[in-house]
């Protein structure tokens, strides 16, 4: 859980209806990010980190993301995606196809991240929820930013009393 402390995160692209409605921002710029630990004290006054908090500049991410919690689940640290070169946006396809080659990891609850629930309000003005997932990949390219940050997004929209999967996106970047 380290790498998460108090981590800056730049995403450098997104795709998929999901990230085109929620990492869209205000100012039209890629969304940019910083996790805080928050934690629970044991009896002898030691913190243990529980979840963490975001906070991020105005307009780098939608009034939805704001005192949202990220709780860690899982246990199995991603692999699969090692030898990137370093980004530019020449290299989109390379590293959607990267990511898109551990999908299976992605969706294994086993799998170490941080997740949350995202408001927001929907074109109807009804409230929908986003579960977003945010997997460290270390290692992942060459250069200078080694590491990755891939998020997931799974759009959901009440509908009669039930909640149904509409749409997902993804995005990634480097941890600062």
């Amino acid at each position: 859980m380290k790498h998460w402390m108090n981590t800056r995160v730049t995403l450098l692209d997104s795709w998929g209806a999901g990230a085109a409605h929620s990492l869209k921002t205000p100012v039209g710029h890629q969304p940019e990010f910083t996790l805080h630990p928050r934690h629970l004290r044991h009896a002898d006054g030691t913190p243990q980190p529980a979840h963490f908090t975001i906070d991020f500049p105005s307009g780098f991410l939608a009034d939805g993301w704001q005192a949202v919690n990220f709780i860690p689940l899982g246990s199995k640290v991603v692999r699969g995606i090692k030898g990137l070169p370093a980004w530019t946006p020449s290299q989109k396809a390379r590293y959607r196809s990267a990511i898109a080659s551990i999908a299976d990891t992605l969706a294994d609850s086993r799998t170490s991240r941080l997740e949350g629930v995202v408001p927001y309000l929907t074109t109807t003005n009804h409230v929908g929820y986003n579960k977003v997932q945010l997997f460290y990949v270390p290692n992942a390219a060459r250069g200078k930013e080694r590491d990755l940050v891939v998020v997931t997004i799974a759009t959901f929209v009440a509908a009669s009393g039930e909640v149904q999967a509409r749409q997902s996106g993804s995005g990634y970047g480097p941890p600062h």
